[in-house]
């Protein structure tokens, strides 16, 4: 959860315990410590641990819950998935399986995302319909990526420099957009916004942009995070004719997080 949903989501796992429902919760991501205490307050089993992925927390922690144990499929599965999720790319089967999971979105995409889960079940990692979906991704990511390019703006706030990106709908996937404006605008903090939403994605090789993102109401991690961006009426009237404006105002938000923050937080 971020700081501005907790409370919603802490309701309603309350209804949900409430009604005789186990809820286990798996997490990767940084957490305060009174949040912990209050699911588990709540009757919720909550499971953070900041030094893997959320696949690895899952492995390492559901066969206590389950009284199981984890098999060599397993551990490979955990492998691929860390390495993309931590953005370490030490498993050669990481940017194949981190790009076909995000073929689809929508309805299609809750679909496809439940047919690789049964590939996963019965025990494959790879499969010829997966060959086909990565070369369409790889050709609509490029697609993308000369569309981003159209859309950046970079801005410098004592002493850090963002790059901003308008991105369509669609691969690239943002870490994968994020990393290459990073080094193509040689910035420290990349900033994703969509055309569509009300959210912003924030990444970084150095900087801690989960700080950046707590400030401004959202959370994530050190090199990986997300925040709201909610506009107001008439920037979101502009937007409809002038979809940079969502720029300008990401940048305004993050100048005031940064200077909250006296700067880029290391």
């Amino acid at each position: 959860p971020n700081a501005s949903t907790f409370d919603e989501v802490l309701s309603a796992l309350r209804g949900l315990v409430a009604s005789g429902v186990r809820v286990e919760w798996y997490d990767h991501h940084r957490w305060e410590e009174a949040w912990v205490k209050s699911l588990a307050e709540a009757g919720v089993r909550v499971h953070v641990d900041v030094t893997t992925c959320a696949a690895g927390v899952v492995a390492r922690y559901a066969p206590g819950e389950l009284e199981a144990e984890p098999d060599e499929f397993v551990a490979r599965l955990v492998s691929a998935t860390c390495a993309a999720d931590l953005w370490r790319w030490d498993d050669p089967l990481a940017g194949r399986l981190y790009r076909v999971v995000d073929r689809y979105k929508g309805p299609r995409g809750d679909e496809w995302k439940r047919k690789l889960i049964r590939g996963f079940y019965e025990g494959s990692l790879w499969w010829p319909d997966l060959d086909e979906a990565l070369e369409e991704y790889l050709r609509l990511e490029f697609k993308g990526f000369l569309d981003a390019e159209r859309n950046v703006m970079v801005r410098e706030f004592g002493g850090c420099r963002v790059v901003f990106v308008l991105k369509r709908p669609g691969p690239p996937n943002a870490s994968i957009l994020g990393n290459s404006l990073l080094s193509r605008y040689q910035a420290d903090v990349a900033v994703i916004v969509r055309r569509r939403g009300r959210g912003m994605s924030l990444r970084s090789r150095e900087v801690n942009v989960r700080e950046i993102a707590y400030a401004l109401g959202g959370g994530g991690h050190p090199r990986a995070a997300g925040a709201p961006l909610k506009l107001p009426l008439l920037y979101r009237l502009a937007s409809i004719v002038y979809p940079r404006i969502r720029l300008r105002y990401a940048a305004r938000l993050i100048e005031d997080a940064l200077k909250r923050l006296g700067g880029c937080p290391r």
